[in-house]
């Protein structure tokens, strides 16, 4: 059965969805940067924000992590399927 193709703003999503997860992930490696000019300058403040960073991420439930690395897997695999069989562009 060939599938219905998708609506403009559906596929301007799908189409941003990946780069979008992967800015997000440069800018966190990025913020390295600051933060170690930050920690030549004013050490105490650096190891504050740091320490303030390492507190929020341990905060965070490991369910939600596990939820984000299976759906964002789960999006890959369906995306690889879909282009394997022509169906994704």
């Amino acid at each position: 059965m060939p599938s219905q193709p998708l609506a403009p703003a559906t596929r301007r999503y799908v189409a941003l969805a990946r780069p979008t997860f992967l800015y997000v992930m440069y800018a966190m490696i990025l913020w390295a940067i600051p933060l170690g000019l930050l920690g030549a300058m004013r050490p105490a403040a650096a190891q504050a924000m740091t320490a303030a960073m390492t507190a929020y991420f341990v905060g965070l439930p490991e369910p939600l992590y596990a939820l984000f690395g299976a759906a964002y897997l789960g999006y890959t695999a369906a995306r690889q399927f879909g282009k394997s069989r022509g169906t994704d562009q």
